[in-house]
C-alpha cells in the first residue's frame, strides 16, 4: 500500500517519529520529503528521506487509535504513573507570564532569583545581563533562564564561556540542579572525540551543550569548529558568558581599547540568537567600554562608542545588591565581619619592617623603573621571601651602580627569607587557638588568600613547620593558577565535605580562586595574608564564603596590619573606608575602586607618596571627596533601585503562585512515580536508608542487573560521591567511590546541605532516564493504553485522553497539553458528558484521584471493554478534535499576540539604533576628540575603527528592520499540529454489569 505523507503529517521511520515539513513535489508518491524528529530525546533533528527506500516507513496519524485495547491490561498504578509523567512533560510558549523551570530544579530558589527569568520572557531575543552582587547566585539565575527556554523549545544549543577555574563547577551545577548536560571543551575532550569519530569530525557536533574557558576562546584551533556549527547565526542557540567584565575593552587614556578576547567574543557572540552575560562588575567606569560590552550582548539595541543611559540598558540588565536584599527580603544572608589583626612590633624585633626601611632607602637612591618599584612594594607587603625573588628578577633591568645597591639589599634579606614573619606567627596562633594543633583538630575550616604563588608556597612550608605537620599532611592544601581542573574540583569537594570524613582544614589560595568557586558550605573564616590594592578584588575574595547558602549567621574576613609600617596603615584605612562606603551605598563602585588602585600604582605606597596618601586617608579629605562623587552617581539610583526591587519581587511572587497552580510538581508525587517506575524497570535497584528522620533517602545499587547497560553509565558518572583523583584509574575510581545517595528533598546535616545526598528533580538525568525506560517498557511494548478499572463511584464513566502538540518550523513545540473527554457508558457505546465549567486540569485531577483508588475490573469486563475500546474511542474522537481545535485557536491567538509585541519591540529598537548612528556620524571629528578627551594614538585609532563599524552597521540596518521582526513572528507561527490518543480509561462502579 502506498503511503501519502502530507505537510504536517506524522510518520514513523528509522525507529523514530517525524513531522513532515517539506515535500519535493505534490504527488502521491513524492521522491523526497524533509522531516524533523518530534521524539523527546531527539526533537528538532532534521533528515531528508526517500520514502520508497525506507525499510520501515509508516504514516502513524491513525496507528495509535487503531491499537487501543490490543495489549495486556494496564493496572491502575501503572496507568496513573504514565498519566502523571505525560502531564509533567507538557509545556507551552503561549503563556508569557508562566514560570515552568522553577518547578523542575533541584535547589531552593528565592523569589529574587526569578526576576531575570521574568525579564527574559519579555524579550524578543533573550539578550540579558545578570549583574547581581557577588554571592547572589547568578549561575542559578542563568540556568533557570536556560531551562525555561529549553522547555519552550526556544533553545537547543548552548555554550558557556567562563574562567578556567569555573568550568567544572558550571558542569556540576547545570547537571545536578537543572538536568542540563554539557561537555567541557579542552584538549582532552577534542582528542577523545577525534579518537572515537575520526580526525575530520567536528567536536562541536557531538553534543548540544558545551563549556569552554575564556583562554580557549582566543584559540582558533578550538573555535573554528564552533564557528562552522553556528554559521552566521544559529537559531535557538545561546552564549552564556560568565565573568563578562573580562571581555570588555581595556581602557586607554580616554577610550576603550579592544583586547584579543574582546575581538574573539564579539565575533562569536554575534552568531548566537540568545546571550546571557554574567558579572558582578558590569561597568568599569568607562562609558565606551561599557557600551562595547553591551553591544556584544545585544547588537540591535546598543552600539559601541555610543554612550548608554539607564533607560536604554534597564530592559536588558538585572542588578541587585546584597545589602538591599538583606534589608528588604527574608532571604538569609550572613552578616560579614571585617576584622583587622594589628601587629605592634617595631623594626628592631620585626625583620620585615627593617626590610621595608631598606627598600624605601633603595628606591630613593636608585633609578628603578616605576613598574618595577611598584612590584617590589607589592611583593614586600606580601612576604620577604616573595620580595627577594622579585628583586633578583628585577636586577637585570638596573644600571651597574644600582645593581650593586640591589645586591646589598638582597644580601640583607637573606637571613629573613626562611623565617616565619610576624603575620605567619599570628596566623598560627589563631589556628592553634580556634582550630587545633598537632594531631587534634576540630571541624572548623579556614580559607587563606594571597596574591602571589611564591608567597603561597612559602606560607605553606611555614604552616607545616609551625603546626608540626608532615609534608604530606592532608589538613593543608593549595589552590593556584596552575592547579588543574580536576584538582580544583577535588579541592572544592574536599573543602565542602563533612569534616568527620575529610581531613582538609586549611585551603591556601591565590587570586585564581577569587571568582566563581563556592566554598561557603563548611567555612566561615577567611584570612587575607596580603591585601589587594583594588577593593573590588577584596570583595571577590570575601564572596567565596559571604554568599547565598552560607549556613552560619556570621562570616569573618580578617587581615593583618603592621601598625608601625606606613603602607599597612594606608591599606587598613582603605579597607575601612571602602567598607563604610559599601555599607552606606550598598556597593563600592568601579570608579572609586579603580581610582584608588590607579593612585596607588601611579605613586606607590612607600616614601613621600605614601605619606601624602596616608595623610589624605586619615584626614578623610581625599576618600571623602571620592565617596561623594560615588554617592552622586549611586545615591539618586538607590531609592529608585530599592523601589524597583520591591515591585519586581511582588510581581514575580504573584506569577510564581499562579504558575504553581498550573505547573507545580509535588515532591511526594514525583517520589511515588519514581519509586514505582524503579520497581518495574530495575527491581531491588533502590534501597531505603536508615538514619534520616526528615525525608526518605535512597541508596542506588549500581550493580543491579538492570543498570548494567552502557546507557546507565553516564548517569552514574555524574553522581559520584567525589571527583576522580589525579593518577587514579577509571576502574579504581568506580570501584572505590560510590554514587551519592538520593532524595527528592534537600537533606541537611545540621544547618548545611548534606553533600553525600543528591536532590532529585523532574529534570535530573537519573529521573528522566528511569521514567523514559518505564514509558518505553510499559506503554510501547507490554502494556495497553486502555485501562478498565473498578472504582467507588456510582456512575460508569469513560475518559478519552489525547495529547495536542503544536509545532513551529523545525518541530519546535510551541504548546503541548493533555485534553480529556468524559463520557457516560451504556450497554453498547458511550455518550460524551458536558464538563459543567470544569477545566481540563480539574478533570485530570479528578481522574487521577479515581484511578489511584481503583482496582482492575474482572476478567469478563476486561474482555468486553477491550473489544469495544477502538469503537468507543472513535465515537469520542470528533469531540476530542473539537476540544483540541478550541485549545489551538486560543494558543494561536496568544502566540500571535506575543509574536507581534516582540516584533514591534525589535523594529523600534532597530529604528532607534539607526537614528543614534546617524547622529553620532554627523558630529565633527574635532568636536568628538575634544568631548571624549582623545589624545593617545591608540584611543584615536580605536575611535576610527568604531566609526567604520557604525557605517557598516548603518548600511545593513534597513534590511534588518524588515527581516528581523518577520523572523520573530515566524518563531511563534504554528506550522503543524498533532493530536494523538494517549489513553482510554473505563471507570466502572462496584457491581457494574452489562
Amino acid at each position: 500500500m502506498k503511503i501519502s505523507p502530507t505537510i504536517g503529517s506524522c510518520i514513523r521511520a528509522r525507529r523514530r517519529h517525524w513531522l513532515v515539513e517539506e515535500i519535493s513535489a505534490e504527488t502521491r508518491d513524492p521522491d523526497l520529503i524533509e522531516v524533523v524528529c518530534i521524539d523527546d530525546d531527539a526533537q528538532g533533528q532534521a533528515q531528508t528521506l526517500i520514502p520508497a527506500c525506507e525499510i520501515d516507513f509508516k504514516r502513524v496519524d491513525d496507528e495509535a487509535w487503531e491499537s487501543l485495547g490490543r495489549e495486556a491490561p494496564s493496572d491502575p498504578l501503572a496507568f496513573s504513573l504514565f498519566l502523571q509523567t505525560l502531564q509533567w512533560g507538557t509545556a507551552t510558549s503561549a503563556d508569557q507570564a508562566l514560570f515552568q523551570a522553577p518547578f523542575r530544579a533541584g535547589i531552593e530558589i528565592s523569589p529574587y532569583q526569578l526576576v531575570p527569568l521574568a525579564k527574559a520572557l519579555d524579550l524578543p531575543r533573550v539578550n540579558l545581563m545578570i549583574a547581581d552582587d557577588v554571592g547572589l547566585g547568578k549561575t542559578i539565575e542563568a540556568a533557570l533562564v536556560m531551562r525555561e527556554l529549553m522547555l519552550r523549545r526556544r533553545l537547543d544549543f548552548f555554550v558557556v564561556a567562563a574562567p578556567a577555574s569555573m568550568t567544572l563547577q558550571w558542569k556540576e551545577e547545570l547537571a545536578s540542579k537543572f538536568g542540563i548536560s554539557a561537555e567541557i571543551v579542552d584538549r582532552e575532550f577534542v582528542a577523545d572525540v577525534r579518537e572515537k569519530r575520526g580526525f575530520a569530525y567536528n567536536p562541536w557536533n557531538s553534543a548540544n551543550g558545551y563549556i569552554i574557558s575564556h583562554t580557549l576562546l582566543r584559540e582558533p584551533a578550538y573555535t573554528d569548529g564552533l564557528h562552522a556549527v553556528l554559521g552566521a547565526l544559529r537559531a535557538r542557540s545561546m552564549l552564556v558568558l560568565d565573568e563578562a567584565h573580562h571581555v570588555a575593552p581595556s581602557h586607554g587614556e580616554a577610550y576603550g581599547l579592544d583586547t584579543q578576547l574582546t575581538r574573539a567574543v564579539r565575533d562569536l557572540a554575534a552568531r548566537f540568537e540568545h546571550r546571557l552575560f554574567l558579572t558582578a562588575t558590569p561597568h568599569n567606569g568607562h562609558s565606551n567600554s561599557f557600551s562595547a560590552l553591551l553591544e556584544m550582548l545585544d547588537p540591535r539595541r546598543f552600539t559601541r562608542g555610543i554612550e548608554v543611559g539607564r533607560e536604554e540598558h534597564e530592559p536588558v540588565m538585572v542588578r541587585r545588591l546584597k545589602a538591599d536584599l538583606r534589608e528588604l527580603t527574608s532571604t538569609p544572608f550572613p552578616k560579614r565581619v571585617i576584622e583587622p589583626i594589628p601587629i605592634s612590633d617595631t623594626a628592631a624585633g620585626c625583620p620585615e619592617l627593617q626590610v621595608s626601611e631598606k627598600l624605601v632607602e633603595f628606591l630613593t637612591n636608585a633609578e628603578v623603573h616605576h613598574r618595577s618599584a611598584i612590584r617590589l612594594q607589592q611583593r614586600l607587603m606580601s612576604c620577604v621571601h616573595s620580595f627577594a625573588l622579585t628583586l633578583e628578577k628585577e636586577m637585570d633591568s638596573l644600571g651597574e651602580a644600582d645593581r650593586t645597591k640591589a645586591c646589598e639589599l638582597a644580601e640583607f634579606t637573606k637571613p629573613f627569607r626562611v623565617r616565619a614573619d610576624a603575620k605567619t606567627r599570628r596566623l598560627v596562633e589563631w589556628v592553634k587557638a580556634h582550630m587545633g594543633n598537632g594531631a587534634t583538630w576540630n571541624e572548623r575550616r579556614l580559607l587563606i588568600f594571597t596574591e602571589f604563588a611564591d608567597t603561597l608556597d612559602w606560607l605553606r612550608k611555614q604552616l607545616l613547620q609551625l603546626l608540626d605537620l608532615s609534608e604530606n599532611d592532608d589538613r593543608i592544601a593549595c589552590f593556584t593558577g596552575s592547579t588543574s581542573l580536576d584538582e580544583r574540583a577535588m579541592l572544592k569537594s574536599r573543602f565542602n565535605s563533612d569534616p568527620d570524613t575529610e581531613p582538609l582544614r586549611i585551603l591556601l589560595c591565590t587570586d585564581a580562586a577569587r571568582e566563581g568557586i563556592n566554598l561557603q558550605h563548611r567555612c566561615y573564616d577567611l584570612f587575607h595574608f596580603d591585601l589587594p590594592w583594588n577593593p573590588s578584588r577584596l570583595e571577590q575574595r570575601n564572596g567565596r564564603i559571604d554568599r547565598r547558602f552560607q549556613p552560619m549567621p556570621e562570616v569573618f574576613c580578617r587581615y593583618f596590619i603592621y601598625e608601625n609600617r606606613q603602607s599597612d596603615r594606608i591599606l587598613d584605612a582603605l579597607v575601612k573606608k571602602t567598607e563604610r562606603i559599601n555599607r552606606e551605598l550598598g556597593e563600592v563602585g568601579p570608579v572609586i575602586a579603580e581610582t584608588l588602585e590607579k593612585r596607588l600604582e601611579e605613586k606607590g605606597i612607600f616614601g613621600d607618596a605614601g605619606k601624602r596618601l596616608e595623610a589624605d586617608l586619615l584626614s578623610e579629605a581625599y576618600l571623602e571627596a571620592e565617596r561623594q562623587k560615588e554617592e552622586l552617581r549611586l545615591s539618586p539610583e538607590r531609592e529608585r533601585r530599592r523601589r524597583k526591587l520591591v515591585d519586581e519581587l511582588a510581581t514575580v511572587e504573584r506569577r510564581l503562585e499562579q504558575s504553581r497552580k498550573q505547573k507545580a510538581i509535588s515532591q511526594d508525587s514525583l517520589q511515588g512515580v519514581f519509586l514505582n517506575a524503579a520497581e518495574r524497570v530495575a527491581p531491588q535497584g533502590l534501597r531505603a536508608c536508615d538514619g534520616y528522620s526528615s525525608h526518605d533517602v535512597f541508596e542506588i545499587d549500581t550493580a543491579n542487573a538492570s543498570f548494567r547497560s552502557g546507557d546507565w553509565a553516564p548517569v552514574f558518572d555524574e553522581m559520584m560521591a567525589r571527583p576522580r583523583k589525579g593518577g587514579e584509574t577509571e576502574a579504581e575510581y568506580k570501584a572505590n567511590v560510590p554514587v551519592k545517595k538520593v532524595s527528592f528533598y534537600p537533606i541537611k546535616d545540621g544547618e548545611r546541605l548534606d553533600a553525600s545526598v543528591e536532590q532529585l528533580h523532574i529534570e535530573h538525568r537519573l529521573v528522566k532516564r528511569l521514567l523514559s525506560q518505564f514509558n518505553a517498557q510499559g506503554f510501547r511494548s507490554r502494556l495497553d493504553r486502555t485501562s478498565i478499572l473498578q472504582t467507588k463511584g456510582s456512575q460508569p464513566r469513560c475518559v478519552l485522553l489525547g495529547r495536542l502538540s503544536l509545532y513551529a518550523k523545525g518541530a519546535a513545540s510551541l504548546h503541548s497539553e493533555i485534553v480529556p473527554i468524559t463520557a457516560s457508558i451504556n450497554a453498547t457505546s458511550v455518550a460524551a458528558l458536558k464538563d459543567e465549567g470544569r477545566t481540563a486540569r480539574e478533570v485530570l485531577r479528578e481522574l487521577a484521584g479515581a484511578v489511584e483508588e481503583s482496582v482492575l475490573a474482572s476478567d469478563r469486563l476486561q474482555s468486553v471493554f477491550r473489544a469495544r475500546a477502538v469503537d468507543d474511542a472513535q465515537v469520542l474522537r470528533p469531540l476530542l478534535h473539537v476540544r483540541a481545535e478550541m485549545i489551538e485557536a486560543s494558543a494561536r491567538k496568544d502566540l500571535s499576540r506575543i509574536a507581534e509585541a516582540h516584533a514591534v519591540s525589535l523594529r523600534n529598537l532597530l529604528e532607534g539604533q539607526k537614528s543614534a548612528l546617524r547622529r553620532e556620524l554627523e558630529k565633527p571629528e574635532v568636536e568628538v576628540q575634544l568631548d571624549l578627551g582623545l589624545h593617545a594614538p591608540e584611543d584615536i585609532e580605536q575611535r576610527k575603527q568604531d566609526e567604520e563599524h557604525w557605517r557598516m552597521r548603518l548600511a545593513r540596518i534597513d534590511e534588518e528592520i524588515l527581516s528581523e521582526p518577520e523572523a520573530v513572528r515566524a518563531m511563534y507561527e504554528i506550522v503543524a499540529r498533532r493530536l494523538e490518543p494517549i489513553g482510554l480509561v473505563y471507570l466502572l462502579p462496584e457491581g457494574f454489569a452489562l
